[in-house]
């Protein structure tokens, strides 16, 4: 069977080649351009393959296989709020599967523990590169349909996947053919207006800080780079379930399309659509500290090709017009982006307590 597909993928290659050079002749193209096709169809191939690319992996299996929605979390880089983070989770999840993705072991130890003590799946990866992590994880682990992907940034309550999964399966029922559902973050360049809108804070926000543009590149939003537009959007989020109650009381059963580029710290999504509408999520680099300082960058130059799993899963929305969708009923905390990080942080270990009261 191997020697078959061999010789059909060899027979199809000269095929091409005999095209190409006929086509060539006829100056209908140039070698540059028959050069060019080679390249691409060569890095096409290996792209598509290091998607998935591990070399070494650990996996501690605790999962239930009791539902068709598995939760996968991304830890590795904010362990100082994983205290908090996880016991929200544990409090929400349910009898939800849980799988913790640790890409290059950040505290391992403690990341282990605490997903054993609550009952999770531990999978740590070499090398540290988070997307091949979360594409092998998909393939070869979750064994649901639905999944729902989150940073260990995230604090969720009460009604967040409930309303999730509601509203998605509701949108799906009406024929809406979807890309990935999200809840509002309260901290998110998009969703931050949906934040201020529900709790009528849009004009003390725009008189403190800027007007409340979403179409606007997220270098240039201050609720992306100013830590003090963090700390106050979180001081009017706490107690996390009673903000979460109006979302539920004010904007009950209702969404909107999110019409640009969506940060993914929490989101929705179908296993199918990025395995079999795709191939996997686009893989950058691992992290490793010059690329990865390069990446971070608030470049507004846009990539040929959708690096990373945030622009991935907006890229394939795009292309295959599926919907992206903003649930307005669901909400979730999302603590910072990378330039508010350091200040935050210190207000988050300020207020750990806060931020558990409500449980």
């Amino acid at each position: 069977m191997v020697h078959t597909t061999q010789v059909g993928d060899a027979a199809s290659n000269v095929k091409k080649l005999s095209m190409w050079l006929a086509a060539i002749a006829r100056g209908e193209a140039t070698f540059r351009d028959f050069r060019m096709a080679i390249v691409r169809r060569i890095y096409l191939r290996e792209q598509q393959n290091y998607n998935f690319y591990i070399k070494k992996y650990k996996f501690l299996d605790q999962r239930k296989r009791s539902g068709d929605v598995t939760v996968v979390l991304l830890a590795g880089a904010h362990d100082y709020a994983w205290r908090v983070v996880f016991r929200r989770l544990y409090e929400y999840s349910g009898d939800v599967d849980v799988i913790v993705i640790n890409p290059g072991g950040l505290k391992s130890e403690l990341c282990m523990k605490l997903s054993m003590d609550y009952g999770w799946s531990y999978f740590e990866s070499f090398p540290n590169n988070i997307t091949t992590a979360e594409n092998f994880v998909i393939k070869h682990i979750v064994e649901s349909d639905k999944i729902i992907k989150m940073d260990d940034d995230v604090l969720v309550t009460k009604n967040t996947f409930k309303n999730m999964l509601k509203a998605y399966n509701v949108l799906k029922e009406e024929g809406i053919e979807l890309g990935f559902v999200a809840p509002i973050l309260n901290v998110n360049n998009v969703s931050y207006y949906y934040f201020l809108k529900t709790l009528n804070l849009i004009e003390e926000y725009t008189k403190l800080f800027e007007k409340t543009h979403i179409y606007k590149h997220w270098s240039r939003q201050k609720i992306w780079y100013d830590a003090r537009a963090a700390i106050w959007i979180w001081e009017h989020s706490i107690p996390l379930n009673t903000v979460a109650e109006i979302f539920e009381k004010v904007n009950k059963d209702a969404w909107v399309p999110i019409p640009v580029r969506f940060s993914i710290s929490l989101i929705l999504f179908e296993k199918d659509f990025i395995l079999k509408n795709a191939y996997g999520l686009v893989s950058p680099s691992p992290r490793i500290s010059f690329e990865y300082s390069r990446i971070e960058g608030g470049y507004e130059r846009a990539s040929m090709i959708p690096y990373s799993d945030e622009a991935s899963f907006n890229y394939y929305s795009d292309v295959l017009k599926r919907a992206r969708v903003l649930v307005l009923d669901s909400f979730a905390g999302h603590l910072a982006y990378g330039p508010q990080k350091e200040l935050v942080k210190k207000w988050f270990l300020a207020n750990e307590k806060r931020l558990l009261e409500d449980l």
